[in-house]
Protein backbone atom coordinates (compact mmCIF):
# COMPACT_ATOMS: atom_id res chain seq x y z
CA UNK A 1 0.00 0.00 0.00
CA UNK A 2 1.54 3.44 -0.88
CA UNK A 3 0.45 6.38 1.20
CA UNK A 4 -0.13 9.88 -0.10
CA UNK A 5 -0.69 13.41 1.04
CA UNK A 6 -3.86 14.84 -0.60
CA UNK A 7 -4.02 18.64 0.05
CA UNK A 8 -4.95 21.93 -1.79
CA UNK A 9 -1.98 23.32 -1.27
CA UNK A 10 0.80 23.39 -4.74
CA UNK A 11 3.86 21.38 -3.74
CA UNK A 12 5.83 24.09 -5.60
CA UNK A 13 4.88 26.30 -2.44
CA UNK A 14 7.17 23.90 -0.08
CA UNK A 15 10.50 25.10 0.87
CA UNK A 16 12.59 22.81 2.74
CA UNK A 17 9.36 21.20 3.55
CA UNK A 18 7.96 24.56 4.66
CA UNK A 19 4.83 25.58 2.91
CA UNK A 20 5.13 29.27 2.20
CA UNK A 21 2.43 30.54 0.29
CA UNK A 22 -0.67 32.27 2.59
CA UNK A 23 -3.86 30.21 2.43
CA UNK A 24 -6.42 28.95 4.48
CA UNK A 25 -6.42 26.14 6.31
CA UNK A 26 -9.42 25.80 8.48
CA UNK A 27 -13.33 26.04 8.28
CA UNK A 28 -12.61 29.16 10.80
CA UNK A 29 -10.61 31.07 8.21
CA UNK A 30 -14.14 31.99 6.03
CA UNK A 31 -14.18 35.64 5.94
CA UNK A 32 -10.42 36.20 6.33
CA UNK A 33 -8.10 37.70 3.69
CA UNK A 34 -5.43 35.57 2.04
CA UNK A 35 -3.02 36.44 -0.65
CA UNK A 36 -5.68 39.51 -0.75
CA UNK A 37 -8.62 37.55 -1.19
CA UNK A 38 -11.30 36.87 1.15
CA UNK A 39 -11.89 33.00 1.88
CA UNK A 40 -15.95 32.95 1.09
CA UNK A 41 -18.33 30.26 2.58
CA UNK A 42 -18.84 29.26 -1.42
CA UNK A 43 -14.99 29.26 -2.06
CA UNK A 44 -14.69 26.95 1.59
CA UNK A 45 -17.27 24.50 0.37
CA UNK A 46 -16.15 24.34 -3.09
CA UNK A 47 -12.89 22.96 -2.05
CA UNK A 48 -14.10 20.66 0.82
CA UNK A 49 -16.27 19.65 -1.61
CA UNK A 50 -13.23 18.28 -3.62
CA UNK A 51 -12.19 16.52 -0.99
CA UNK A 52 -14.79 14.80 -0.40
CA UNK A 53 -15.18 14.08 -3.95
CA UNK A 54 -11.95 12.78 -4.30
CA UNK A 55 -12.23 10.52 -1.68
CA UNK A 56 -15.50 8.69 -2.59
CA UNK A 57 -14.01 8.31 -6.21
CA UNK A 58 -10.73 6.59 -4.58
CA UNK A 59 -13.16 4.56 -2.20
CA UNK A 60 -14.87 3.54 -5.36
CA UNK A 61 -12.07 2.89 -7.36
CA UNK A 62 -10.60 0.58 -4.58
CA UNK A 63 -13.74 -1.28 -4.62
CA UNK A 64 -14.04 -0.73 -0.57
CA UNK A 65 -17.32 -1.33 0.71
CA UNK A 66 -16.63 -1.05 4.48
CA UNK A 67 -14.41 1.39 6.34
CA UNK A 68 -14.00 1.08 10.05
CA UNK A 69 -13.73 4.25 12.34
CA UNK A 70 -10.79 3.94 14.66
CA UNK A 71 -9.71 6.41 17.18
CA UNK A 72 -12.49 8.81 16.87
CA UNK A 73 -12.53 11.77 18.66
CA UNK A 74 -15.42 14.18 19.25
CA UNK A 75 -15.51 17.77 19.62
CA UNK A 76 -18.99 18.85 18.60
CA UNK A 77 -22.03 17.84 21.05
CA UNK A 78 -24.31 15.08 19.95
CA UNK A 79 -22.14 13.74 17.01
CA UNK A 80 -21.42 10.15 16.81
CA UNK A 81 -20.73 7.78 13.68
CA UNK A 82 -21.17 4.44 14.05
CA UNK A 83 -17.98 2.26 14.32
CA UNK A 84 -18.26 0.78 10.36
CA UNK A 85 -19.13 2.85 7.44
CA UNK A 86 -21.41 1.22 4.37
CA UNK A 87 -22.75 3.87 2.10
CA UNK A 88 -21.63 7.01 0.66
CA UNK A 89 -23.95 8.94 2.20
CA UNK A 90 -22.32 7.95 5.41
CA UNK A 91 -18.77 8.20 3.99
CA UNK A 92 -19.71 11.71 3.25
CA UNK A 93 -20.94 13.05 6.41
CA UNK A 94 -17.86 11.77 8.01
CA UNK A 95 -15.27 13.46 6.14
CA UNK A 96 -17.21 16.72 6.16
CA UNK A 97 -17.55 16.43 9.93
CA UNK A 98 -13.48 15.65 9.93
CA UNK A 99 -12.54 18.84 7.57
CA UNK A 100 -14.96 20.77 9.66
CA UNK A 101 -13.23 19.99 13.27
CA UNK A 102 -16.05 18.36 14.30
CA UNK A 103 -13.90 15.06 14.98
CA UNK A 104 -11.21 13.46 14.31
CA UNK A 105 -10.73 10.18 13.42
CA UNK A 106 -9.12 7.29 10.84
CA UNK A 107 -11.16 6.05 8.22
CA UNK A 108 -9.88 2.11 7.54
CA UNK A 109 -10.30 -1.29 5.36
CA UNK A 110 -7.41 -3.60 4.80
CA UNK A 111 -6.02 -2.01 1.97
CA UNK A 112 -7.13 1.71 2.42
CA UNK A 113 -7.55 4.49 4.89
CA UNK A 114 -7.69 8.33 5.38
CA UNK A 115 -6.30 10.17 8.13
CA UNK A 116 -7.00 13.39 8.61
CA UNK A 117 -4.29 15.93 10.28
CA UNK A 118 -3.81 19.54 10.88
CA UNK A 119 -4.48 22.33 8.40
CA UNK A 120 -6.73 20.86 5.83
CA UNK A 121 -4.58 18.03 5.44
CA UNK A 122 -5.30 14.27 4.49
CA UNK A 123 -3.68 11.04 4.16
CA UNK A 124 -5.06 8.22 2.14
CA UNK A 125 -3.36 4.98 1.89
CA UNK A 126 -3.98 2.66 -1.41
CA UNK A 127 -3.22 -0.25 -2.96
CA UNK A 128 -4.61 1.42 -6.48
CA UNK A 129 -1.62 2.24 -9.14
CA UNK A 130 0.10 6.18 -8.26
CA UNK A 131 -1.20 6.91 -12.11
CA UNK A 132 -4.66 6.73 -11.56
CA UNK A 133 -4.26 8.24 -7.56
CA UNK A 134 -2.64 11.32 -9.43
CA UNK A 135 -5.45 11.41 -12.26
CA UNK A 136 -8.13 11.34 -9.75
CA UNK A 137 -6.91 13.89 -7.40
CA UNK A 138 -6.33 15.68 -10.29
CA UNK A 139 -9.03 15.82 -11.77
CA UNK A 140 -10.93 17.48 -8.56
CA UNK A 141 -8.32 20.12 -8.53
CA UNK A 142 -6.14 19.12 -5.54
CA UNK A 143 -2.87 17.84 -5.10
CA UNK A 144 -0.69 14.64 -4.69
CA UNK A 145 2.60 13.36 -3.33
CA UNK A 146 3.59 10.47 -2.01
CA UNK A 147 4.17 11.04 1.83
CA UNK A 148 3.64 8.51 4.70
CA UNK A 149 1.15 9.22 7.25
CA UNK A 150 1.95 10.87 10.24
CA UNK A 151 -0.85 9.33 11.69
CA UNK A 152 -0.12 5.49 10.69
CA UNK A 153 1.15 3.91 14.27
Amino acid sequence: MISYRITQYNPFNRVDGVYIADEWTSISDIGKVFGGTMLSRDAYLKTELAYIDCCVELIKNAQVSKLSIKQAEYYKENLRFPTSIFSVQDIRQVITACLREQCWLKLVSKDFFIHFGYDYYMYIGTVLSSELVAEIVERHGLFCEEHPSPYNL
